[in-house]
């Protein structure tokens, strides 16, 4: 993958059993199928197989000092005295999202966070039960401003016989909908069908003109405000989430779970610090759905990526945890990770093990 947005690294991480970190990278010889976005900026971050590679690496490409030979870079130098601080704090504060509000977690990960959470309880640690600004309205202002070309550079890179990924493609055809058919169905879902989250996402997918971009952007700043304020009032030194409300789909999949994507979109609007560790593995004697689990009670975006639940044929997939602090918070996330890791004691995701 040459350059993408920040949630789908993170997704990556979670789904292949490897570790990673957002944020502070070279975009030297990279490129984005999105060139000009900048509504949800492109992030070119590592995966490690362990933790420690993951620091070494992120550690060593910082200490090179690579704003000097790459614009984009912030001249922010390696800082080890938040690395020691937030190594030896005796007690963190920790924040805990347990859903977006749009899409709960699946019981797998649901329950590698709650072994994140017990963890870090039983090493002395404080757990904060939060309520952040709108998850659901990151959900909404990312989606658009991130299409808000209604996807005509992507398409514009294509060949003849090549064809797109399916989630997006299924986006494209959408935005390429008549507006009045849009609405239409935009009507249909909200007041039909009754799904008022599922209709808020679609009312606006249509190409922006440039006034309205700058809108969209004002309301970016607006949130971005609205989350620096919460924190601030919070008190707490970092969040922890689910990564994404399942574990890896089937291939194709995403053509009905691309929609689902809200645990690290949001902090990829906000431009804030996330690493996602791994935990633990789907296991199908505990992480099967409840016996009155219902798809059709859910709203369509949770109903794309619970279709594709199925803790039998997921069994052994990995699933983590996803640590996010505030912007260019790297040294602090990842010695946080490490915390996390030392917490987790015996239950530490097996293949963190190297020979």
């Amino acid at each position: 993958m040459l350059g993408s947005p920040l949630h789908m690294m993170e997704i990556l991480s979670e789904y292949s059993k490897t570790l990673g970190l957002f944020r502070r990278w070279l975009k030297t010889g990279v490129v984005t199928s999105m060139p000009g976005q900048d509504g949800v900026p492109a992030v070119y971050s590592p995966m490690a197989r362990t933790l420690n590679d993951l620091t070494y690496f992120t550690r060593s490409i910082i200490q090179m000092k690579p704003w000097t030979y790459d614009y984009s870079c912030h001249p922010l130098p390696w800082r080890s005295d938040v690395e020691k601080e937030f190594s030896e704090k005796r007690n963190l504060r920790v924040g805990i999202l347990r859903t977006d509000g749009v899409v709960d977690p699946s019981p797998a990960c649901r329950r590698a966070l709650e072994m994140t959470e017990s963890a870090l309880r039983n090493a002395g640690h404080e757990i904060v039960e939060i309520d952040p600004p709108s998850p659901y309205e990151a959900l909404c202002l990312a989606s658009i401003l991130l299409c808000s070309d209604g996807l005509k550079t992507v398409k514009s890179f294509f060949r003849w016989g090549e064809w797109n990924d399916r989630g997006a493609a299924q986006m494209s055809l959408y935005f390429s909908l008549p507006r009045p058919v849009k609405y239409l169905h935009y009507l249909w879902v909200k007041y039909v069908r009754g799904d008022a989250i599922w209709a808020e996402l679609l009312r606006n997918w249509h190409p922006q003109s440039g006034y309205e971009i700058w809108q969209l952007n004002a309301k970016r700043e607006l949130y971005k405000r609205k989350w620096f304020e919460w924190w601030d009032n919070s008190g707490v030194d970092c969040l922890i989430a689910p990564p994404n409300a399942t574990p890896a789909v089937p291939h194709r999949g995403m053509h009905d779970a691309c929609s689902s994507c809200g645990y690290t979109f949001m902090f990829n609007l906000l431009d804030y610090t996330a690493g996602v560790l791994p935990v633990t593995h789907v296991d199908q004697t505990r992480d099967q759905l409840p016996g009155d689990f219902s798809l059709n009670s859910l709203n369509g975006i949770a109903q794309g990526a619970y279709k594709l639940y199925n803790a039998n044929a997921m069994h052994g997939l990995p699933v983590g945890v996803q640590v996010i602090g505030r912007r260019l918070e790297e040294e602090k996330v990842l010695a946080i990770m490490k915390r996390i890791e030392e917490a987790m004691g015996d239950n530490i995701f097996p293949l963190l093990d190297v020979d």
